[in-house]
């Protein structure tokens, strides 16, 4: 299977540190194999956890490069994590030969196999399979840049040029022929998505201006609004606005 080479974009953070903790901890299964590393009860599981959360809170240092990974980076974090939790918790040894250790590697090679294009779609879409950017644009006019706001849930106000928003959700059937017009918002705060609404716009009358409520805490928080296609897939390249504003 061909790595397909994607971006970084909205929880690519996450997708790296989980990249990070999979190596890691598949690292540790080798050192166990080997005997470097004892796996014998639940306390011989302390050193890899911890030292698999450690090491994953740098990965978002790199994460423009190391999220593209994600798709391979879930099944082999899963498959070690497991090994170790076997090792540890049951009769079951690792051992260079070991059945649990034969099986870890088999089961991790078909995962990725068959796993990696789906998670990685789902996940951390390549460029090659996203919908082309023509002329759209989307811009935050409320709040603005800089501005300073209470605590709460705030009214944010989106417009998109060269392009439209539907319905909150379209159905694949409902989407135009043209991508950018009754397409989506998907909105972030300090690179969190959460979920929003809007009313009064469908795929037979789309909308160019919409708002709707996002709640914020105190301190500084940044709304990022990204345009997508109707169905929720990101544009290549990115269509995306963002302001920081000061929370009180």
């Amino acid at each position: 299977m061909i790595p397909l080479l994607a971006h970084a974009g909205p929880g690519s953070t996450w997708q790296a540190a989980v990249v990070v903790a999979a190596v890691a901890l598949t690292l540790c299964v080798g050192l166990a194999a080997a005997g470097r590393l004892p796996m014998y009860e639940p306390a011989d599981l302390l050193v890899p956890l911890a030292g698999s959360a450690i090491l994953a809170s740098l990965g978002p240092l790199a994460h423009t490069w190391l999220s593209d990974a994600i798709g391979w980076g879930i099944p082999l974090g899963v498959v070690a994590l497991l090994a170790l939790l076997l090792a540890a918790l049951t009769p079951l040894d690792l051992t260079p030969v070991s059945p649990l250790t034969l099986g870890a590697a088999t089961l991790a090679a078909v995962s990725i196999f068959f796993l990696y294009q789906p998670l990685t779609i789902a996940l951390h879409p390549p460029h090659d399979m996203l919908p082309l950017r023509d002329d759209s644009e989307v811009a935050v006019l409320t709040p603005e840049d800089g501005e300073t706001v209470e605590a709460g849930e705030i009214r944010v106000e989106v417009e998109v040029t060269g392009g439209s928003v539907g319905p909150v959700v379209s159905d694949l059937q409902d989407l135009t022929l043209d991508p950018e017009e009754a397409g989506s918002l998907a909105v972030f705060v300090d690179g969190d998505r959460i979920d929003v609404a809007w009313d009064g716009c469908t795929v037979a009358e789309p909308c160019s201006r919409v708002e709707f409520g996002v709640p914020v805490t105190a301190g500084e928080r940044t709304i990022a609004v990204e345009f997508v296609r109707g169905d929720g897939t990101p544009f290549a390249p990115t269509v995306i606005d963002r302001v920081t504003i000061d929370v009180e």
